[in-house]
């Protein structure tokens, strides 16, 4: 009884052996894709916190020599600057996708030159509508629905 015992466990044990790894197997045709390794996704960049940026470009063109712009977002993630003509603050963040979000503008209400207003509204107006930023060559470049900027570290 007990050879006829060991006998059936040992044909128990064979069957599932083979069985096991034809359970495991993928059902259909196997996807040659579905095997490979997949890369992982983009790190994310880390905006530069506390830092001072210049404005140098915008929409292309240079900014006049003289000619002060400037942003920073604070640690508590309060935007601010100078635009050249008037002081400017806003509540601004990075948000997923390397995007800007940025709420009403806190704004001065000095008036300067048409061209240094025009500098004004479009640099302040690169910053509205979810803009994306990247870090270029150490330059921050805002690329926007209504506008891009190129802003240079400050000292």
């Amino acid at each position: 009884m007990l050879k006829s015992f060991l006998a059936a466990a040992l044909a128990a044990a064979l069957a599932l052996s083979f069985a096991v790894p034809a359970l495991a197997a993928p059902k259909g045709p196997v996807d040659e894709e579905d095997e490979k390794p997949k890369p992982l996704p983009p790190l994310q960049k880390n905006f530069p916190l506390d830092q001072t940026w210049s404005l140098k470009e915008l929409n292309g063109k240079p900014v006049p020599a003289g000619l002060d712009a400037s942003l920073k977002i604070d640690g508590t993630l309060r935007g601010s600057g100078f635009t050249g003509c008037n002081s400017w603050s806003a509540t601004l963040y990075p948000v997923k996708d390397q995007h800007l979000m940025v709420g009403p503008f806190a704004l001065t209400k000095k008036q300067c030159g048409k061209d240094v207003m025009q500098i004004e509204i479009g640099f302040l107006s690169t910053l509205l509508g979810s803009p994306t930023w990247d870090l270029v060559n150490g330059d921050l470049v805002i690329k926007g629905p209504r506008g891009a900027a190129r802003l240079a570290r400050s000292l």
